[in-house]
């Protein structure tokens, strides 16, 4: 792949002289010229909604085809980076909303405050503006001209595509740090970023040791830092890859701007939920890496992550006991994998339920993936019970409240991309113990598809899944109550696998986890306005430098917290919620400042669409001869 063409610099001399000019203080000269270019993109009071999508022209649909189709993008290197980015880098941070007074102070009062979703989608090349609304681009993400090291965990590469959404100015200066998972020399991975970092002296290699031959290096991160001393970490679900970025559906989680510690800060460490914890649990996951990370640890550890909210949930190549010999409160073992995200789970409070005539119902997870291993039913029984047992509301072996999202033959075929977007959404279905596990999960298989209920679409069904996200509904969606509340959601790149969430071995009485996952928690009460008065819960572990971590405590019981879907967009309705606000309060007890509407960003439909009595899930082993909507038919038509 060539290097696109870089702009002409002040200085002559070529490459040379760029770096030697780097000598005479690139900082106040890139803080002059990112100031100067915030001074005149900075939106007016009160801002607007600044990322809009890519700026792609509708595609005239060509006529005779029994599937419409949009023009095969198959070799386009995707959208073109802008010159500059496509807003500044501090709108990144998602910010509380406040809904602003309207009328008389009365109405005022009842208005409930509104906090946008602490998820993002990213943006879709070849869908309109309209459904790109709140989405963010890798331009968005990459493009500040301030950033001056990146350190970037994924699975797959593609360096020199990579490369040119930095901005043009400092992407041959920005140290970068590439982690990835293929750790054997001949390794055909490894050989081509290797090849591609000869190309790009300031970007760095680092092969992360994976001990198990099953095992993979999934994670998908970026750890940022600035020239104006800060710091950001974002948490995904896309490969480094133009098809990633382009036409399929992924997510992003990005902490707020991180500033540096102020002397003598407090190192107590706090609850799940908190910044401090969060820190923690960072800091851990990084240490499994050993001593490739150490010197991001070390720059890390400087960094003030007070302002985050979520819980981290990851995976590294490890053993643990048996976690039902284990605490899942306290105990002095990180664990990882599913008895890592039980242990959050256990140690969260659900937020408060208003009280119904009607019977509580029982949450329902929606599981969406794009990888379906080949699986025990054993471990499937014993995964989604570990879950649901936080409750203690679900028999073990039921599959009564779980539905598992991921796509047929025929949405592969409609999507944008049609087949070619079916690569990297896996599971088989060939053999009598594949089709035997289809025929065991039948009930909880859902389509990756448009749904029959306009004002719940996620204008995603075109785009290829490669997102994975866990969400905890109050109740199963349905089509008089579409949208329930939420109790909790994780995004993250663990797809349903024992490589990712472990596998319990009988006979040692442990759990194995082979691969590196990443993900982030999130749930109603992380955005209470109390919070940060909510007493800590001390770690799993902690050193002599940590002693001072308390124990857990109590949530006020004055907030009315909810957390609804949100389509389309990242913000709710200040009326949104399942049942209506005005049906969850009674009359003295009205919807005010003290209640809270959390977003989540769904990028699905709801209600769901089951899977028919004869659908199977897309398979790329598989043979397809009904063409998809670029005429094309798999594989015969991609040798």
């Amino acid at each position: 792949m060539e290097r696109s063409s870089k702009r002409q610099k002040i200085t002559h001399g070529g490459r040379s002289d760029a770096a030697a000019s780097n000598s005479a203080d690139p900082v106040s000269i890139r803080r002059n010229r990112a100031a100067f270019l915030h001074s005149i993109s900075r939106s007016i009071s009160p801002p607007e909604v600044l990322r809009s999508g890519p700026h792609t022209p509708l595609i005239n649909v060509p006529e005779g085809e029994s599937i419409v189709a949009k023009p095969d993008h198959e070799n386009n290197m995707g959208p073109k980076p802008p010159s500059q980015p496509l807003h500044s880098h501090g709108d990144l941070s998602n910010e509380v909303s406040k809904v602003k007074s309207t009328g008389s102070s009365q109405i005022s009062k009842a208005m409930p405050k509104v906090v946008p979703s602490p998820f993002s989608l990213t943006s879709i090349r070849d869908l309109s503006a309209s459904q790109n609304k709140d989405t963010v681009s890798l331009h968005d993400i990459i493009g500040n001209p301030l950033i001056k090291e990146a350190w970037i965990f994924n699975f797959c590469f593609d360096i020199d595509w990579m490369m040119n959404y930095f901005d043009v100015d400092v992407r041959d200066l920005v140290k970068v740090k590439v982690v990835h998972g293929s750790w054997r020399k001949e390794d055909g991975n490894r050989i081509g970023i290797e090849d591609a970092c000869r190309r790009w002296p300031n970007v760095e290699a680092i092969a992360a040791y994976l001990p198990d031959q099953f095992g993979t290096h999934h994670s998908k991160m970026f750890v940022l830092f600035t020239h104006d001393d800060l710091a950001q970490v974002v948490i995904h679900t896309a490969n480094m890859l133009n098809k990633d970025w382009s036409n399929m559906t992924q997510a992003i989680w990005q902490s707020p701007l991180l500033p540096k510690l102020h002397e003598n800060s407090d190192c107590a460490i706090g609850r799940y939920g908190s910044g401090s914890r969060f820190k923690y649990d960072f800091m851990v996951y990084l240490n499994a890496y050993g001593s490739k990370t150490k010197a991001l640890r070390g720059q890390l550890d400087q960094y003030d992550f007070s302002a985050v909210r979520g819980a981290l949930v990851s995976s590294v190549p490890s053993r643990m006991k048996d976690p039902s010999q284990t605490s899942l409160i306290g105990g002095d073992e990180k664990l990882w994998g599913y008895p890592g995200l039980c242990r959050v789970l256990r140690a969260i409070k659900p937020s408060p339920t208003p009280t119904f005539t009607k019977p509580t119902p029982h949450p329902h997870l929606v599981c969406q993936v794009s990888s379906i291993a080949t699986l025990p039913m054993t471990w499937i029984s014993r995964f989604f019970t570990a879950i649901f047992n936080q409750d203690n509301k679900t028999p073990s072996g039921s599959l009564d409240h779980v539905s598992i999202i991921y796509p047929t033959p025929s949405n592969v075929a409609l999507s944008l991309d049609g087949y070619a977007s079916g690569g990297p959404i896996h599971t088989k279905a060939q053999s009598a113990a594949h089709l035997k596990q289809i025929s065991s999960l039948r009930n909880t298989l859902s389509q990756w598809t448009e749904g029959p209920s306009t004002g719940h679409r996620a204008e995603r069904h075109e785009a290829a899944p490669h997102i994975k996200t866990y969400v905890q509904y109050r109740e199963r969606p349905t089509a008089q109550n579409p949208a329930p509340d939420i109790d909790w959601a994780l995004l993250t790149s663990a797809n349903l696998s024992t490589q990712a969430w472990g596998a319990y071995r009988e006979k040692e009485k442990e759990v194995v986890v082979q691969s590196f996952e990443i993900g982030v928690l999130v749930w109603p009460e992380l955005f209470s306005d109390d919070f940060d008065d909510l007493m800590p819960t001390a770690p799993d572990h902690i050193d002599d430098k940590s002693t001072n971590a308390t124990t857990p405590g109590q949530r006020s019981s004055r907030a009315i917290i909810h957390m609804v879907p949100v389509f389309g967009q990242n913000t709710p309705s200040p009326s949104s919620s399942s049942p209506p606000l005005a049906e969850s309060h009674t009359p003295d007890k009205a919807p005010n400042a003290n209640t809270t509407i959390v977003g989540l960003r769904i990028p699905y439909d709801l209600p769901l669409t089951r899977y028919g009595p004869t659908e199977l899930p897309w398979s790329p082993q598989a043979s397809y001869e009904t063409r998809d909507r670029h005429g094309r038919r798999w594989p015969r038509d991609f040798s």
